[in-house]
């Protein structure tokens, strides 16, 4: 919880508890009423209003309505045990106040890990167009390619930036994402609260940085591994990532149109299976391709953010679930790719060419336990047995596949809905980004990790 929130919700405590107190009430309860009052002005003002405090606002506004009062009759008297109707008021009270403790801990605003590097960070959002590139998932013939990218980059910024938010049209978005994971609509109206450290459209530091592509899974979208985006761009470099429009949760563009995931239009059954999803990573390897071409032509302008900002000689590649499974199969086709990292990766839709041909690049595979099923990761592991010898797998215990995304910050209750492992979040973000870093900088960089 944020400071006025705990301040308030401790400011609220004696008023609804002090009638369990064989005490008469005193007169500076009604203070600190008031108190609790300006510790809510401050909380709208300086934090902003989420509805998991929504009980907390309701026993303010009565217990300072309820202060007013008295000073105005100078009646003091308000005693448990008064009459059937007062007791069952205080209990009423007393189960908000419970209510009022208990959401905003259980649907805490996230926190990011603070970022390391020496870099401030900026960001902003491209929509891309392919002409020369037939979208395979429209019934309509010749409609183009169409997809959002997203930086995030070492940044000068000014001081007139704006604080990014987490994720940019969150009212289209929120009730998308809580549809998928079963949840009320409104669950995710508070994820722009998050102090994500990042300017919108700062300027760019000076200097080349080298670039990372991010490919996110299916059903997933570009902000899913932000907390790994912006390390990466605070310790020098420039990382883009896509949302592959159809394959995603949602895609917004900035035109108002909203393409959101209907698992029919790219499995027959209605139902992903690796088969049928052979070119739907395809279509992923090849919007990485389309990326780093209209990236390779900012350098020929002088216009833009990052016209010559980005060392297109030295390139990492790393995806979680499908976009692993499209970081792996962009490496084996584009030797532009100096090293690969997957997240618990979906491998099986990748080319069966690949235990043949494989990537010539190193790759770090990181995942969980089971690696999303047997098959998948027997395949994983005989992919990593023809890699170069620098390759490497890392399992981490105690968690599952939403562990390699940002999804267990957002709430301490994600294992209890199935949607993370036990382990700790924030010793989970680190391990990730630590090796991630550490790989990126040995094989992009070239410095010895």
């Amino acid at each position: 919880m944020r400071l006025f929130e705990i301040l308030l919700l401790v400011g609220l405590t004696p008023l609804v508890m002090w009638p369990l107190l064989p005490l008469r009430r005193p007169r500076w309860l009604d203070g600190l009423a008031l108190l609790a009052l300006a510790f809510l002005t401050a909380h709208l003002i300086w934090e902003g209003w989420r509805w998991q405090m929504i009980p907390a606002y309701g026993l303010t506004a009565v217990y300072s309505l309820t202060a007013l009062y008295h000073f105005i009759k100078r009646d003091w008297k308000l005693e448990i045990g008064q009459s059937l109707i007062s007791n069952l008021l205080y209990f009423f009270a007393l189960f908000t106040l419970l209510i009022a403790f208990a959401l905003p801990a259980l649907l805490p605003v996230p926190k990011m890990l603070p970022m390391t590097g020496p870099y401030a960070v900026g960001t902003f959002s491209l929509d891309l167009v392919d002409n020369g590139r037939e979208e395979i998932y429209t019934p309509e013939n010749g409609d183009p390619r169409e997809v959002m990218a997203q930086f995030w980059y070492p940044a000068v910024p000014t001081g007139k930036e704006e604080e990014a938010v987490y994720l940019q049209g969150l009212d289209v978005a929120g009730p998308v994402l809580a549809e998928q994971f079963d949840l009320p609509a409104f669950m995710f109206n508070h994820i722009n609260l998050t102090k994500t450290g990042v300017w919108q459209d700062a300027p760019a530091a000076d200097g080349r940085f080298p670039l990372i592509i991010f490919s996110h899974g299916l059903t997933g979208l570009r902000v899913q591994n932000s907390s790994m985006a912006r390390e990466l761009a605070s310790q020098g470099y420039v990382v883009a990532a896509i949302d592959h429009t159809y394959g995603n949760a949602l895609t917004v563009f900035p035109d108002g149109r909203v393409v959101v995931y209907d698992p029919c239009r790219l499995f027959t059954n209605c139902d992903a299976n690796y088969i049928e999803a052979n070119p739907l990573i395809h279509q992923w390897s090849d919007d990485i391709a389309f990326l780093l071409d209209t990236i390779s032509m900012w350098d020929e302008t002088t216009s833009g953010i990052l016209a010559g900002k980005i060392d297109m000689e030295h390139i990492g590649v790393f995806g979680h679930s499908t976009g692993g499974g499209t970081a792996v199969q962009f490496c084996m086709d584009d030797t532009r790719c100096d090293a690969g990292i997957g997240l618990d990766a979906w491998v099986l839709p990748v080319d069966e060419r690949v235990l043949d041909t494989p990537p010539p690049q190193p790759f770090l595979f990181i995942s969980s336990p089971v690696w999303l099923g047997k098959e998948n990761q027997a395949r994983g592991r005989a992919i990593l047995q023809v890699l170069p010898n620098d390759s490497e797998e890392i399992t981490l215990e105690n968690t599952e596949h939403f562990d390699f995304s940002d999804l267990p910050l957002f709430s301490p209750l994600t294992p209890q809905l199935g949607l993370s492992g036990t382990i700790d979040s924030m010793v989970s973000q680190k391990t990730q980004i630590d090796y991630i870093s550490a790989f990126f900088n040995q094989h992009v960089r070239n410095n010895e990790q």
